[in-house]
């Protein structure tokens, strides 16, 4: 039987690489602009034509090359990153494996200009997918500048594959925005189709670099993460509660300020939340972890965006504490204002100093940091069955209330600090801006938190009813109140069977709304059988659907004190950002973002 293993081609095995190596435009963007950085540029200018199929041409004013070197540069295998094994282990720049630039000209014509500081001449190598390399004088400063043209134009099918336009040049953009976030210290541009797409200069740290990327508005609602022992130093960025995104792409995660992917230390971030994300949003973060060099491996991939630590358990409880400690000592609760300027169109709900109603210095108390990781709590100062609002009635004439379209001020003539929007939302100034509070969202939170410290406790105060309520229940619903009787008691139903099918309520707890006692217990079995048992405990799922329909609504109308008891109970839970079901309560506008749509210049 003949010889049937052989040695394959260079060629061939070069493009056997490059599939590894080079999935996209943005990949050969990717390797060209860390070979920049190794190269030690202090400014790198990015130009792609027709998303990088058409042209992608990478400049810097780093060592450059001799031309020794640029010729050995495109043989496989060739750098000048690492001597021996051991360097294996400790592995300080981008590049180590000698693969990417064999791997791009084998797939792709290649044009080469580079000299060094002690060179006469440059040097110019022009490659055409993986031919003979030809070689000739050049005349450049300084540094080096690589152009790659019509990208696998030898390998048809890979380039079939590739997308749109416009779908590559945002990979590329994200490319080079990345990376230079990790790098304020080089001056990185970005020109697309000969318009300029971004500008970086070289600015002094990651905060303002990451200012000029992700833009003022998402920096300003960021939080910043600093830890530091003797295995990590972290530092960055993560977002407020109120500030995330329904997906994990604004996630960024650098060690030794190499952009990786770790599904493991984006998930500590996640955790480091504790139960304050709203349900199904994921934070921004930018985090940048400092570890020694022979505690991670990153030769895991060619495209060396996989890692491996030594210790991931350690790093991962770290960079979680760390998440835990920049969220307990921000303040993530805003503060209110209670020194107000003068606005003379706004509608207050009622006026402090009018009536009996309290000025906002005696109910908006500032308050204390809460603990966001900690068991839940009631309200501070409520007793613990003491949870009932009373919305006001329509305003009538006469009454001692502002009524729409009036302001009301007291006698010092300063203007109250909540006004309530449409009978919906509640209006409050912050220190940075304004916030509005959904009202509806806002006791749902409340009341669900303490339904079911309620019912781990001790039976919530019941109001009897004068008329008991008598409901017919299909089986499955019947099944249901059966199975959590001992529950509804708790919470301050008093809910007896009477018949086969048939119960009878004669109490509800005191703090039910002003509605149907049939509707609200029937809206809650019907909510319970729709919940999955399996995605909640028993008595979430009936605090859920208890809160949902037992609060405020949307239209009731609320006095100067209610909305202050509201909202000052509503931060003093655990998760004073989203409802039980995921919805968000809180809407932060900044002052920034209100000047930009004036087009105020600051």
């Amino acid at each position: 039987m003949p010889d049937q293993i052989k040695v394959l081609p260079e060629n061939l095995a070069n493009k056997i690489a490059a599939g590894e190596v080079i999935e996209r435009p943005a990949s050969v963007v990717k390797e060209l602009v860390e070979n920049a950085i190794d190269a030690g540029g202090s400014r790198i200018a990015v130009e792609v034509k027709a998303g990088g199929k058409q042209l992608i041409r990478v400049m810097d004013n780093g060592r450059g090359m001799s031309r020794e070197d640029a010729v050995l540069a495109f043989e496989r295998h060739a750098t000048s990153k690492i001597d021996n094994e051991d360097d294996l282990y400790r592995i300080g720049t981008f590049g180590f494996r000698g693969e990417a630039l064999a791997s791009i000209a084998s797939v792709a014509r290649v044009d080469l200009t580079t000299n060094t500081a002690e060179e006469a001449a440059g040097t110019r190598i022009r490659i055409d997918g993986g031919a003979a390399p030809r070689v000739t004088d050049a005349g450049r400063a300084e540094g080096t500048t690589i152009s790659v043209s019509q990208l696998f134009y030898n390998v048809p099918a890979r380039r079939k594959f590739l997308r749109t336009t416009g779908t590559e040049t945002r990979h590329i953009v994200s490319v080079v925005s990345t990376t230079a976030m990790a790098y304020p210290e080089i001056a990185f541009s970005l020109t697309v189709d000969g318009r300029e797409s971004l500008s970086l200069p070289a600015v002094s740290n990651t905060y303002v670099r990451a200012q000029t990327v992700m833009g003022n508005t998402l920096m300003n609602q960021m939080i910043p993460v600093t830890y530091d022992d003797e295995l990590v130093k972290i530092h960055g960025f993560i977002s407020r509660p109120d500030a995330t995104r329904v997906s994990r792409t604004h996630q960024y995660l650098f060690i030794n300020r190499r952009t990786v992917s770790s599904r493991a230390l984006n998930h500590a971030v996640f955790e480091g939340y504790g139960s304050i994300l709203p349900r199904e949003r994921y934070p921004v973060s930018i985090i940048f972890l400092a570890v020694d060099l022979d505690q991670v491996d990153v030769n895991v991939h060619p495209a060396k965006r996989e890692i491996r630590f030594s210790d991931e358990s350690s790093v991962y409880k770290r960079l979680l504490q760390a998440v835990r400690l920049a969220l307990q000592n921000s303040d993530v609760v805003p503060v209110f204002e209670t020194d107000t300027p003068n606005i003379s169109d706004m509608t207050p709900a009622a006026a402090p100093g009018n009536g009996n109603v309290p000025g906002p210095e005696s109910t908006m108390e500032r308050r204390t940091q809460i603990d966001l990781f900690g068991p839940a709590r009631p309200g501070a100062g409520a007793a613990p069955g003491d949870w009932t609002y009373n919305p006001g009635d329509p305003v009538r004439e006469g009454d001692d209330e502002t009524r729409p379209g009036t302001v009301r001020e007291d006698t010092h003539g300063e203007p109250v600090s909540l006004w309530q929007l449409h009978n919906a939302y509640i209006f409050a100034q912050v220190k940075d801006g304004f916030i509005l509070i959904d009202q509806h969202g806002a006791h749902e939170r409340v009341l669900f938190e303490r339904a079911l410290q309620t019912m781990d406790r001790e039976s919530a105060p019941s109001q009897q009813l004068l008329f008991p309520v008598t409901m017919d229940l299909p089986v499955p619903q019947l099944a249901l109140v059966q199975e959590h009787l001992d529950l509804f008691g708790r919470l301050g139903f008093n809910v007896k069977l009477f018949g086969e099918r048939t119960i009878v309520v004669d109490a509800v707890p005191c703090a039910a709304n002003k509605q149907g006692v049939d509707t609200l217990f029937q809206r809650m079995v019907e909510n319970l059988q729709d919940l999955p048992a399996r995605d909640l405990k028993a008595e979430e799922r009936i605090a859920r659907t208890f809160s949902s329909h037992a609060g405020i609504r949307k239209g009731d109308s609320l006095s100067q004190r209610e909305m202050n008891t509201l909202v000052n109970d509503l931060f003093a839970t655990e998760t004073p950002y989203v409802t039980p079901g995921g919805r968000p309560i809180v809407v932060r506008m900044p002052l920034e973002e209100i000047e930009r749509r004036f087009n105020r210049v600051p």
